[in-house]
């Protein structure tokens, strides 16, 4: 668990109980519910759209290294067979070129891994923005007090869960527009 996320979650909770036993509130009636936002994300149509298309991604760059990495080995291989038949100096000098592609291939890799990462919690900030709209609309119409994040929640009754609401609504709201527009 991230630290942000730990502490975003501890921050929401002393906020909660905090307004629990303030005077303003204890005189109206608190409802809180909660909404798992990473749910959301995979099952809204947006999200599903969003996590196909970087699973697309991945599977190409992960298509495109597993084809050098065969290559890196079939020359290892070959390099492994010949190696006691080559002189001291072309040994060594064929050594540091294979060192030198498999730190390529390992830079690669992790280059292709973090771009990936980045555009999805990029995807993910900017989906996020409209799945709190969405939560707004949501618990005023349920007259909610307060709504959290699933993933900091300890426990909570199931008629709270607000998840599959704003999955219908974010789809209604966002997934209307699209099929408009096509």
């Amino acid at each position: 668990m991230k630290i942000g996320k730990w502490c975003s979650g501890w921050v929401a909770l002393l906020v909660l109980s905090w307004g629990l036993y303030s005077p303003g509130v204890q005189a109206q009636q608190t409802k809180i519910g909660y909404v798992s936002v990473m749910r959301v994300f995979e099952s809204t149509n947006e999200g599903k759209a969003i996590l196909k298309r970087l699973k697309t991604e991945h599977q190409q760059k992960q298509k495109e290294l597993d084809t050098r990495m065969k290559a890196f080995e079939a020359k290892a291989k070959q390099f492994q067979q010949q190696s006691a038949m080559l002189k001291e100096d072309v040994r060594k000098e064929r050594i540091q070129v294979l060192a030198k592609e498999e730190r390529e291939l390992q830079m690669l890799f992790m280059q292709y891994q973090g771009g990936i990462n980045k555009k999805k919690a990029e995807a993910l900030g900017k989906f996020e923005e409209k799945v709190l709209e969405v939560i707004r609309i949501v618990s005023k119409r349920e007259n909610l007090t307060y709504v959290i994040r699933q993933e900091v929640l300890l426990h909570g009754p199931v008629k709270m869960d607000l998840t599959n609401q704003v999955i219908r609504e974010y789809d209604k709201r966002y997934s209307a527009g699209k099929k408009k527009g096509k």
